[in-house]
């Protein structure tokens, strides 16, 4: 069997006719000329073979039992798969041929019989060239269209990026333009040889940066003037700029500049951009001068706190003394009377009052300004002695205590005594009316629904509520069964000399609160605390101390 490999093969045609020798001579002559031949006797047959495998060319007898080749052409025609096969009518002279309706149905060429072999093989081989020539032609529209749309949607995407572009350009001009802050990007120039920083330029500046150089934005850009400028003002500028940007580190600092009219203070970041850096520059001059009058002011009240309250001292002191001496005097009375010890007995506690006042305003002056020492400290030991001595000073009172033990915090250990001491005394103090005092120190623990609620409570005394969630890993808390307090007036709670009640009901100055706030802040902790009438107060307190 004469086999045609598919790289040698002219094409694939299709013979469909009834008349097995016409088919055996087709067949014969199509092979020996390169062409793959595949038959088919009748229509039916020829359309199931052509569903499986589409040849190149048919070649279409007219007249074939049932379906004819008009039927069979207009059948193929009438599929968009088989539409463009070319197809030749093949008619015997003596038969009925129509030639107008052949066209008509889609045939392309028709050959007579008998037909001549060159006759045959050059309309086959003429339609072929012609299929072949149209598949290229479809083939490069295709690619033409491919690239035309691939062009369409690259400009289209080009206008938009430019409209982006123009967008984005439009927007930063607006800010950089509007902004009250001056805004500009520097890029490093560099040394050819050693390729270190010598100068920066401007890439981008804003006319509020334009007019600390008396210049317009658009004078300034590309111009180097950095180092020259920054000198002026502080030598150290120019080399800090320039490990932000060989290092990356970002810049951030206050300086003063005196521009020969009035001098100011600024604020600015610097943040590495490329081989350059952005900087963002605010005036605070109006804010600084505030800061340092409020300083100055702050010194001097302390100042004069701490000098009142040490000078009052002595004089307090002489005060108690000679109210001792004439105590003993007017023991020696022939005629004491009870009014008169009275009068002694207030001048004495308002002297002890005074005193402890005095006390307690330069302790809160000192926890301010003294330096602590951290150390990993038992707090649960601390607690335990604040109550061993209140309990030796009213052995009669009924009390029930709970300490957590082994709570060990990183603390300063004479200051966190202080705040201990003021705690626990105020919940020993406010639950004294009670039939029996309850006190208990440990650290929170509890589901997320209680700490939810400890959450809000914080948020009471501090507006920033993320603070409060980023404290509260680790919670600490003195609760007690005591008188407790209205908590539409928490938020005073911390103020000195801010009392909830009065001393006909628990005596006391008010300080103790601030003196504790004022410790836990110099930990780096927050403290607030829940409460209510008759039924007792929670305060809660956190550090910046967390111990595995």
């Amino acid at each position: 069997m004469n086999t045609i490999s598919h790289k040698n093969c002219e094409g694939i045609i299709l013979i469909v006719d009834d008349n097995l020798q016409n088919l055996k001579v087709l067949a014969t002559l199509l092979k020996n000329h390169n062409y793959q031949v595949r038959k088919a006797i009748d229509g039916e047959s020829a359309l199931l073979s052509i569903e499986t495998d589409i040849p190149d060319l048919i070649l279409l007898d007219i007249k074939m039992p049932e379906l004819d080749g008009y039927q069979v052409c207009a059948r193929l025609k009438a599929n968009h798969q088989t539409e463009e096969i070319p197809i030749i009518f093949i008619s015997a002279l003596n038969e009925l041929f129509d030639k107008v309706k052949a066209f008509e149905v889609g045939g392309i060429d028709y050959i007579t019989k008998p037909f001549q072999e060159e006759e045959v093989l050059a309309r086959i081989k003429s339609q072929l060239t012609i299929q072949k020539q149209k598949k290229l032609l479809e083939k490069e529209r295709k690619l033409l269209k491919t690239e035309q749309d691939n062009l369409k949607e690259e400009i289209r995407q080009r206008k938009e990026a430019e409209a982006i572009l123009y967008q984005s350009r439009a927007l930063i001009s607006s800010i950089l333009n509007s902004s009250v802050d001056g805004i500009a990007a520097m890029a490093a120039l560099r040394d050819n040889r050693t390729g270190n920083i010598i100068d920066f330029s401007c890439l981008v500046v804003n006319p509020i940066i334009a007019r600390a150089f008396n210049r317009e934005p658009q004078d300034l850009i590309g111009k180097i003037v950095v180092k020259k400028f920054l000198d002026r003002i502080n030598y150290d500028l120019f080399p800090n700029f320039v490990k932000v940007v060989e290092i990356g580190k970002y810049l951030e600092q206050d300086i003063y500049y005196n521009d020969e009219k009035e001098g100011k203070w600024y604020h600015f970041i610097a943040v590495k951009l490329g081989d350059g850096f952005a900087i963002t520059v605010r005036d605070i001059t109006e804010r600084k001068n505030l800061e340092l009058t409020l300083e100055e002011t702050n010194k001097e009240l302390e100042a004069f706190s701490y000098s009142v309250a040490h000078d009052l001292r002595n004089p307090l002191g002489n005060i108690e003394s000679l109210i001792d001496f004439l105590q003993e005097e007017y023991k020696n009375h022939d005629h004491p009377t009870q009014s008169s010890q009275e009068i002694f007995d207030v001048i004495s506690q308002s002297t002890a009052r005074m005193q402890q006042i005095i006390k307690d305003l330069l302790l809160l002056s000192k926890v301010k300004k003294s330096a602590i020492t951290l150390e990993l400290i038992d707090l649960s030991n601390i607690v335990e002695d604040i109550l061993m001595k209140l309990q030796r000073k009213e052995p009669q009172r009924k009390v029930e205590l709970v300490i957590q033990p082994n709570i060990i915090a990183k603390v300063d250990e004479n200051f966190f005594t202080i705040a201990l001491e003021n705690l626990i005394s105020n919940a020993w103090k406010y639950s004294s009316k009670k039939d029996v005092t309850y006190i208990e120190f440990g650290l929170l623990s509890g589901e997320k629904q209680n700490l939810d609620a400890i959450i809000s409570q914080c948020s009471l005394y501090y507006k920033d509520k993320n603070l409060c969630e980023q404290k509260l890993d680790r919670i600490y808390f003195v609760k007690d069964n005591g008188a407790g307090f209205n908590m539409e007036t928490a938020q005073e709670l911390f103020t000195p000399f801010k009392r909830f009640h009065s001393d006909n009901e628990f005596p006391g100055i008010g300080i103790g609160l601030s003196i504790v706030k004022r410790i836990i802040n110099r930990h780096q902790g927050l403290i607030w605390c829940d409460s209510q009438v008759g039924e007792g107060t929670t305060f809660y307190f956190t550090l910046n101390d967390f111990v595995a």
